[in-house]
């Protein structure tokens, strides 16, 4: 029996780049929807897209819908939200601190072992 590949997209913006975020929430879901394994990593800014309200919330760009509508979009799917736990820290986020539920918090050598072996494909 052989398993598909996996596509990992790695999301790096949010708000200096909301249409980036959103184009990868979006590549995500079509790859589900199309019965492929996908998997979202978030990383740098990106992070700020697992946030429950408030910042992420609010972003939209033009031609695309609302970013948190494609976040959840893709995790309604089946899609799993992967954070960078450096990342986190840069930005003062941790599980208790506004995290939405169900992201799963990995170190770098646990993106390495995501990823390797995968399709990647960085937004």
């Amino acid at each position: 029996m052989t398993t598909k590949p996996q596509l990992v997209i790695i999301i790096t913006h949010a708000g200096h780049d909301p249409g980036a975020a959103t184009l990868g929430f979006l590549t995500a879901s079509a790859a589900l929807a199309a019965g492929n394994r996908a998997a979202v990593l978030l990383r740098g800014e990106g992070v700020l897209c697992a946030t429950s309200e408030g910042w992420a919330a609010g972003l939209h760009a033009a031609g695309y819908p609302p970013l948190r509508e494609a976040r959840d979009a893709y995790r309604t799917a089946g899609g799993t939200l992967y954070l960078s736990q450096p990342c986190l820290r840069r930005y003062w986020l941790n599980a208790d601190n506004g995290l939405l539920p169900d992201v799963r918090v990995l170190s770098i050598a646990d993106i390495a072992a995501l990823c390797v072996g995968t399709t990647t494909v960085t937004f």
